[in-house]
């Protein structure tokens, strides 16, 4: 795509948030560059040690800074809401040329708070993964969870920039690192990434949990294989979805006005007994989910998330 690293790069990784994401990160790299070091950073030492202790990252600390020293690449693997401020101190404490990417799943806000450091924007490439889970945490890493997964890269603008040529080097070196992974990498707007992510994993999951909530509790012993099947997401984790919800409050609340919308549509119809409308709008929604199936890019786990 851009400039591709040396054979050998990464040599050394720092994984700012060792959980389900930053774990997973570490183990597919790993495959490809089985000595490349693996530092991980937590604010919980525990979870530290368990990291450790199944072999996901080969060093831990407490210390960003010691975290970062060193390091080709650091991967802020945070909740949402903290992955700025971590870009930005991350920044301060590795070296130049050092790439700083992350695995958040809004963008916009990130974006724009980095955007004020020149410094560590000059190192960051933000990105998204679209591959997760419900569960959380580094016991459910796994190295191929990233195997033909999209990878979203939504880079500033180079003109943004002080230097242009470092700016499209550092993106070169974010398509080679994601790619890496298993990835394949995509490029687009930060304003349109969170768009499209609230259309299709924000509100989506909003949904399951809208769902989950509503059971009747008389109904609760005849819940089936549907029920389980659309409420799985709802079993994420509360604090980190409620973060995301405020960071890409504006695209997933347009979401749910069309989804509003949709939904009184739909009730007139069942209202109305119009069971040739009801055909035409089920047929409409079958349709749809075979062709997003069977799109080459869509070859995901069945536990994908965000």
């Amino acid at each position: 795509m851009h400039d591709t690293p040396e054979d050998d790069w990464p040599r050394r990784v720092a994984i700012l948030g060792v959980g389900l994401l930053g774990g997973s990160v570490a183990m597919s790299i790993r495959r490809r560059r089985p000595n490349c070091v693996f530092v991980g950073y937590s604010r919980d030492a525990a979870r530290l040690a368990g990291a450790v202790d199944r072999g996901v990252i080969g060093r831990a600390t407490g210390s960003i800074e010691e975290a970062c020293r060193d390091a080709d690449v650091v991967v802020v693997a945070t909740p949402v809401d903290r992955i700025a401020g971590m870009v930005i101190e991350a920044a301060r404490h590795s070296p130049a040329g050092c790439l700083i990417t992350d695995v958040g799943s809004t963008k916009s806000g990130i974006v724009a708070n980095v955007e004020e450091d020149p410094v560590a924007m000059a190192k960051f490439v933000a990105a998204h993964p679209i591959a997760g889970s419900e569960k959380s945490g580094s016991q459910h890493a796994v190295a191929d969870l990233f195997d033909g997964k999209v990878v979203v890269l939504t880079p500033q603008s180079t003109e943004q920039m002080a230097d242009q040529v470092a700016g499209t080097a550092m993106v070169g070196r974010a398509d080679h690192f994601w790619k890496m992974t298993g990835g394949t990498t995509i490029t687009m707007s930060v304003a349109d990434h969170d768009a499209h992510l609230a259309a299709v994993s924000h509100v989506p999951h909003l949904v399951s949990a809208l769902v989950a909530r509503m059971v009747p509790p008389a109904a609760r012993s005849l819940v089936g294989s549907g029920w389980t099947d659309i409420t799985r997401v709802a079993a994420g984790d509360p604090e980190m979805w409620t973060a995301i919800c405020r960071e890409n409050r504006t695209a997933i609340a347009g979401e749910l006005a069309r989804l509003a919308s949709e939904l009184d549509g739909l009730r007139q119809i069942i209202q109305d007994a119009d069971d040739v409308l009801l055909l035409d709008w089920l047929a409409h929604a079958k349709r749809t989910k075979e062709s997003i199936q069977s799109a080459p890019t869509s070859g995901r786990r069945r536990f994908d998330a965000d």
